[in-house]
């Protein structure tokens, strides 16, 4: 009996032994199965049993923590505060850091939802610059060529989006607004003539009872423009209507606004550079070491600028008034010179460029700057006189005939004109002259790459640029925020002068193409709201010379012709202000096929 008790009581502690065994081994096994499943608690109801961890593949994309690559090791982050990491000024530029993994839209460049600072600790305004994301980024000049020619394949096709009307001298050609149209100065009117005496003109006045205000001999409109004030309480439309049976090119006076977004208080003169966080994101300090906008000259239509300002020390050159009697310095115009070409506690995106300040936009009793056709075609005729490469137009307004000559000579002569989109909304109409199919339209992002609630959208939108919450001069030597595409449009303007710097000869219809096929996608593909996605100068000046090395490695011994856009005529043929007389050593985008 005794020896019976003795074995059971054995049996026994070795099933308890066993029992504490499985136990710790189940505790265990918990352990490891939780140190391998998703956190994610979505995930976690459809996650598999946890498996051993496997070594990540080879690949040109980094990943956080992943196995050495081809590429060499990879460290465990990619922002300036990891290991390694190279100050708080740095930006990880490396093409192999993987897009992917920052946020459903950080492949984009948005930099998801930490305020100033990125995910990986990037400095404010860090937008992704993978080459993945432009419309031209191919490693061999022959397939670079080929999608050269697609891009302005899609381009032409956009650009056929956009309302075309007759112009002035063409069939079919009429100046009555649409009844709609309400955007011009009730009691004026403007009168187009290829060749006419002062007498004839007091003549046509007294038999349509007009009061001459002005005449200029306009070389972009080809004849004479006569500024009217129409007398008797006519509408001006019943008045262009008898002109015009009189056959007489004539027009209202249009009316044209310089508007941002409610302009808060200028800061005061301490306010400088700490909230610049445009330097960041169009990575000014490097593309300045390849160019500045030196020699190259950028006009400004705008309101009043404050030559004084601290900002503008020996950058604006000369001035031109065409509104005709003195103004105080604007914010608006000073603003966007800024944009331009700050020099002191900003870093403007051409601080080298000499600058045109043109007087076009006064100030009244209205709340924003407001300009006329007739200031408007003076202004950009003196800049065309003086050598103006870049005519920065920063505001909207309606179509106008008479400014649409203007502007299609003054590209054939081979200006570059950038304008902004328009500040009315995505429900608004195309506004000018950022519709113009000759000009280049912008319009603005904030820090975060997230379009401006405002702007207005459509296929006249060609670009992004910073346009939230901007640092600008303000007269009296202080300082302002700005937001709205008229800053977005004045950015762009900068980069064009970079390229020009660059390349001299390069036409408009050249800088068009490089802005947009160097640009940062912000989605998936080039769309009615950011275009072709956010400027980017290094990129550009990039892109302009890999247009001159590919077309002597792609092309052939005789290179055949290239494909030639069926809208406005290129303006290389036309003797340019500033650009060298010989003929462009540009290529046009083509399909050539590799030597064999």
């Amino acid at each position: 009996m005794r020896v019976a008790n003795r074995r059971f009581g054995q049996r026994a502690a070795a099933a308890a032994a066993a029992l504490i065994v499985l136990c710790g081994a189940l505790a265990l096994s918990g352990q490891t199965q939780a140190q391998y499943a998703p956190r994610d608690q979505r995930a976690q109801k459809k996650a598999p049993p946890a498996k051993a961890p496997t070594q990540m593949r080879k690949g040109p994309i980094g990943n956080a923590g992943a196995a050495p690559g081809r590429f060499g090791p990879r460290g465990p982050m990619l922002g300036p505060n990891g290991p390694g990491g190279r100050g708080p000024g740095f930006a990880n530029r490396d093409p192999r850091a993987n897009p992917f993994n920052r946020g459903p839209n950080a492949r984009f460049g948005n930099q998801g939802r930490f305020g100033n600072q990125g995910r990986f600790g990037q400095p404010r305004g860090f937008t992704n610059r993978d080459p993945r994301l432009r419309a031209v980024n191919a490693g061999t000049p022959q397939l670079r060529q080929v999608q050269r020619f697609s891009h302005r394949s899609e381009m032409l096709g956009l650009r056929a989006r956009l309302p075309t009307y007759p112009l002035p001298g063409e069939r079919n050609f009429t100046g009555i607004p649409p009844v709609t149209e309400t955007r011009f100065v009730t009691t004026e009117m403007v009168c187009q003539w290829p060749d006419i005496t002062q007498a004839r003109i007091e003549e046509v006045a007294r038999e349509h009872n007009l009061t001459i205000v002005g005449v200029q001999r306009s070389v972009l409109t080809g004849g004479t423009l006569v500024h009217f004030r129409i007398g008797g309480n006519r509408a001006a439309r019943d008045v262009v209507r008898a002109m015009e049976a009189a056959q007489i090119v004539s027009q209202p006076n249009y009316i044209y606004e310089a508007v941002q977004a409610a302009e808060p208080a200028a800061a005061d003169s301490s306010s400088g550079g700490n909230e610049q966080y445009v330097a960041n994101k169009l990575r000014l300090a490097e593309a300045h070491k390849i160019a500045t906008g030196k020699g190259v000259t950028v006009a400004v239509i705008d309101s009043e600028i404050d030559r004084a300002h601290p900002e503008f020390n020996n950058t604006i050159a000369e001035e031109f008034d065409a509104v005709g009697k003195p103004d105080k310095p604007h914010s608006h115009g000073t603003g966007m010179a800024g944009a331009i070409a700050s020099q002191s506690r900003l870093m403007g995106v051409a601080p080298g460029a000499r600058t045109l300040a043109i007087h076009a936009f006064a100030t009244g009793t209205q709340q924003s700057p407001q300009a006329t056709t007739q200031a408007i075609i003076a202004g950009l005729e003196w800049a065309l006189n003086k050598g103006a490469r870049v005519i920065n137009m920063s505001f909207a307004g309606p179509y106008d005939p008479i400014l649409a000559l203007a502007m299609k000579r003054a590209s054939e002569k081979g200006a570059v004109l950038i304008a902004a989109v328009g500040n009315a909304g995505p429900k608004s109409p195309p506004l000018y002259p950022a519709a113009d199919p000759r000009v280049i339209g912008v319009t603005a992002v904030d820090e975060n790459d997230q379009l401006y609630q405002g702007a207005n959208v459509g296929a006249q939108v060609a670009v992004a640029a910073p346009g939230v919450d901007v640092m600008v001069p303000a007269p009296a030597d202080a300082y302002q925020l700005t937001t709205g595409t008229s800053v977005a449009a004045a950015h762009v303007s900068g980069v064009a002068a970079l390229l020009l710097e660059k390349h001299p000869e390069a036409d408009a219809q050249t800088i068009l193409e490089v802005l947009t096929a160097s640009a940062t996608r912000l989605g998936n593909k080039r769309d009615d709201k950011l275009g072709w996605g956010l400027v980017d100068p290094l990129a550009a000046l990039s892109e302009l010379d890999n247009r001159v090395t590919d077309m002597k490695v792609a092309a052939p011994a005789t290179a055949p012709a290239t494909v030639q856009a069926s809208g406005p005529p290129s303006p290389t043929a036309a003797a340019t202000p500033a650009a060298a007389t010989t003929k462009s050593t540009l290529p046009r985008p083509g399909i050539y096929l590799p030597k064999q």
